[in-house]
């Protein structure tokens, strides 16, 4: 039993050894086995897996409008996700709070303009020296200190379309073209935002790809559409990173929120061969590539498939080589010496 455990050991080291050293097999040596080849397609880029996507707007691109005061009333005048011009009305607050602060903007644009009027007087007269540096920079305190009251009382209400004072209303435009979107459920309060406008080139696809290095995400396609991919984040795990659309186009018919499905097509410098001619050993893939009168085993890695194919990387150059796509199990065990 020793002596045969020795000689299983020692065939299995020769034909290793054989393996290593050549790797090729004479056709001659191939009797009538069915010797069928296909000629090797190099491909530029290759589908991926399908992955799971996020229509999602980039951060830091929508507009937050939030209100000053605490609202009594709200009533939208647009849904949440529906397309908004440019100051076109969205929305009317309405309530005591509403009046109380439009009658503060009026007051505080009186005093500015009062204070507008006293600083360029005052200021003629420090010129020619007719008054103190006291009296100056006091005026000049009291002018500035109100024009910024004012002006941020004004960044709100140059979005105020219209002023109902008998009802206590504001009707209030959108900063920005884009998509609004608000939860109609929440109560606003002075700080809270009222809606959020993302414009249209910020809403994009958001994926979580596999990281590989070697390979460049190109776009990803889905039932609705095809969008090319604008750029990648760095590796948000140590398996996957995200990646961003180009914007969605109109076309593509997506709302923000919604989950699709979607398949990545990567940039490559591959093969495509049939998977019929590839065999493994010692957990390693080959083919057999068709070299003058000889077959030679040439080994490949496999990146993914594709119907009947698949798509490989190789150390050495395939472009228009044939392999071997029949008979490939048999070559194999003639190749490692168990004859036909």
């Amino acid at each position: 039993m020793k002596t045969l455990s020795l000689f299983i050991l020692s065939t299995a080291f020769i034909c290793m050894s054989a393996f290593a050293k050549d790797l090729s097999v004479d056709v001659k040596n191939l009797g009538a086995l069915s010797l069928k080849t296909d000629t090797i397609e190099p491909v530029s880029s290759y589908s991926g897996k399908d992955a799971m996507a996020k229509v999602f707007a980039l951060p830091g691109q929508s507009y937050v409008f939030k209100s000053p005061i605490d609202v009594q009333q709200l009533e939208y005048l647009k849904g949440s996700g529906d397309p908004v011009d440019k100051n076109e009305a969205f929305a009317i607050i309405q309530g005591p709070e509403v009046h109380h602060f439009h009658r503060l903007y009026e007051l505080k644009k009186t005093l500015y303009m009062q204070s507008k009027a006293l600083f360029d007087n005052n200021r003629k007269l420090y010129e020619r020296k007719a008054i103190s540096e006291q009296v100056w920079l006091d005026i000049s305190v009291q002018f500035h200190e109100t024009k910024m009251e004012y002006d941020e009382l004004t960044h709100f209400f140059d979005l105020v379309l219209s002023v109902d004072d008998e009802k206590e209303a504001l009707t209030l435009a959108s900063p920005v073209a884009g998509i609004i979107q608000y939860n109609a459920t929440n109560i606003v309060n002075s700080g809270n935002t009222i809606a959020l406008f993302t414009p249209m080139q910020a809403i994009r696809l958001q994926i979580n790809l596999p990281i590989d290095v070697t390979q460049k995400p190109l776009f990803v396609r889905s039932e609705y559409c095809q969008l090319e991919i604008d750029f990648t984040e760095n590796a948000n795990s140590p398996f996957y990173q995200t990646a961003w659309s180009k914007p969605i186009a109109s076309v593509c018919n997506l709302v923000i929120g919604q989950m699709i499905s979607v398949r990545p097509e990567y940039q490559t410098q591959a093969y495509k061969i049939k998977q019929s001619s590839v065999f493994n050993w010692e957990g390693l893939n080959y083919v057999f590539v068709k070299n003058e009168q000889n077959f030679s085993a040439v080994k490949v890695i496999l990146m993914t498939s594709d119907d009947d194919s698949y798509v490989v990387k190789s150390t050495e150059s395939l472009a228009d080589k044939k392999v071997l796509v029949t008979s490939v199990s048999a070559v194999q065990g003639i190749l490692l010496g168990m004859g036909l």
